[in-house]
């Protein structure tokens, strides 16, 4: 266990780290996100087909939503708010690997789910859409 001050010193050495994430990968992901959101017309397939699996659907994006909340309390709640950055001393252990579970899961229910539609295409869809999503957060200024 570290020590109050110890924690302290932690917390100023990562806040010292580059904040500058924007870089040619960060923006092939995205932009590659955006061309594979748009070609594959993913809005509207979720919205209006019925090949969809909607209770695995709904169960993958529960899980997700789970990911996310975790990942708001660690960013912005103790990050942002309370300026502290090394979340494995200062919140239970545990958070970051039942959030891990979470996403792996919802990723799981959600390929299942939309295996009908694209077959295995699914996989890199997903996989594109979702490495976009998280170069799209790591710009935010948090």
């Amino acid at each position: 266990k570290l020590t109050n001050e110890e924690r302290d010193a932690v917390d100023a050495m990562l806040a010292h780290k580059n904040r500058n994430n924007l870089n040619a990968s960060t923006v092939l992901w995205m932009i590659a996100a955006l061309i594979v959101f748009n070609m594959t017309d993913f809005a509207n397939v979720l919205m209006n087909d019925e090949r969809i699996k909607e209770d695995l659907l709904r169960w993958g994006c529960g899980c997700i939503m789970v990911n996310i909340v975790v990942g708001i309390y660690l960013i912005v709640g103790l990050s942002y708010l309370q300026g502290k950055r090394d979340w494995e001393n200062h919140v239970h252990p545990s958070l970051i690997p039942v959030a891990t579970i979470f996403a792996v899961g919802g990723f799981v229910l959600c390929t299942i789910a939309l295996w009908p539609v694209w077959g295995g295409w699914t996989l890199p869809i997903l996989f594109v859409l979702f490495m976009g999503t998280i170069m799209g957060f790591s710009l935010m200024p948090f």
